[in-house]
């Protein structure tokens, strides 16, 4: 009787090494795309503002490739491979903070900031004054805003707190009416415009204070990164964290249509952001129709952290917007 030849087993193991080692290179590039620097690139400049999903999405395909190896025991180290970069996809996001949020009690000095997009005006102005006086904003970003609701919730705010409340107002490039509002107390002193970043930023609006050690402040909105604005909305994200990098007692606040993971908020120098100094910086502002874990961290506050560090963030919803508002707390550097 002749005998059967013995199963080639380097060869086996060589095919099962190589099957892990692309298996492990194609996850690291999905769930992790900010790694190998193409964050900023099609397809992964869409997917990588979601990572709890993109991360649920890889161990469910672990957990059946898993399955698999019951019967074909090869495929078990590319499964433990996809679980590998699964579990390091959620901790990045567990190290940043899927929280809600709560902001500690005000202290003299301290300054808070509401960022809220209002979805082209139709946000409910009666939530967002709720929202500016129930959390003490100093400071208040605006994106999608016209005028007339920016100068309504000033109106609002200050006939409930008897405080009054500065309005500044720049339209975007190419609409009518809607653009980013800045709206600052007079807790914070008087303030003036000062017209930075106009020529690089869709709309955004600056001010310093007249007199005083107020924080230089931003209420900004960059172009969304949407196949024909790529390019705009990579000079646009870079622009608004250099200026927070090189201003110094910067504090800039709105809707920045990226996360910490685009190159473009990949900060740099003194500049630090408030939701990942407190734990809410996965908490999903966008969009609010989703769980917020699920949502992408798009609404921000950064601030020159040489001058201030974040005390406290919150993440809130805001009825008729799209986008759920972001309240942080920030407090001098002493």
């Amino acid at each position: 009787m002749q005998r059967s030849p013995r199963p080639r087993r380097p060869a086996a193991l060589a095919g099962t090494v190589v099957a892990t080692g692309v298996v492990a290179a194609g996850a690291a590039v999905v769930g992790a795309p900010d790694l190998f620097g193409l964050a900023g690139s099609r397809p992964f400049v869409w997917s990588v503002p979601f990572r709890l999903a993109t991360a649920a999405g890889l161990g469910g395909l672990a957990a059946l490739v898993g399955l698999a190896g019951l019967r074909w025991r090869r495929v078990l180290p590319p499964a433990l491979a996809l679980a590998v970069v699964a579990a390091g996809s959620l901790a990045t996001t567990g190290v940043r903070g899927l929280s809600a949020g709560e902001l500690p009690p005000a202290r003299a000095g301290d300054v808070t900031v509401l960022a809220a997009n209002v979805l082209h005006g139709q946000a409910d102005p009666a939530a967002l004054t709720r929202l500016v006086v129930d959390g003490g904003a100093d400071v208040v970003s605006l994106p999608e805003s016209d005028l007339a609701l920016a100068e309504d919730l000033a109106a609002r705010v200050e006939a409930a707190t008897g405080t009054p409340v500065q309005v500044f107002h720049l339209r975007d490039r190419g609409r009518s009416r809607f653009g980013t509002a800045l709206l600052v107390s007079a807790r914070l002193g008087e303030y003036r415009a000062t017209g930075e970043l106009t020529d690089g930023v869709k709309a955004v609006v600056t001010a310093a204070p007249v007199s005083g050690t107020g924080p230089v402040l931003a209420a900004a909105h960059t172009a969304a990164p949407v196949p024909d604005l790529l390019e705009p909305w990579a000079v646009e994200v870079r622009a608004v964290a250099d200026w927070c990098a090189a201003t110094p007692g910067a504090i800039v606040a709105g809707d920045l249509n990226a996360t910490l993971d685009h190159p473009g908020l990949r900060l740099r120098g003194s500049c630090v952001d408030a939701g990942a100094q407190t734990g809410t910086g996965a908490r999903g502002t966008w969009p609010a129709r989703v769980p917020a874990p699920l949502g992408a961290t798009i609404d921000h506050a950064l601030a020159d952290g040489n001058a201030w560090r974040a005390v406290g963030s919150r993440v809130e919803d805001v009825p008729g917007s799209d986008h759920r508002a972001l309240l942080s707390r920030w407090r001098p550097v002493t």
